[in-house]
């Protein structure tokens, strides 16, 4: 399942190694995407969005694009 996250709060590279870091911690298989200029994180995983909106939201306020 690919799901796409706003993080409007993204806006390094240093932020996007500890997105990176908290998608693989929690799904080491899942294949991740982050772009600072844009403020998208793609993932594709079989585990819902809503784990990964957990898992980023200790750090930074994702939501899920439709």
């Amino acid at each position: 399942m690919k799901t796409e996250l706003a993080v409007q709060d993204m806006s390094c590279g240093g932020c996007a190694r500890s997105i990176s870091g908290a998608v693989a911690g929690l799904d080491p298989a899942a294949a991740v995407d982050v772009d600072v200029s844009t403020k998208i994180v793609t993932i594709t995983s079989t585990l819902p969005a809503a784990q990964f909106v957990e898992v980023i939201a200790a750090g930074f306020h994702p939501s899920v694009r439709n």
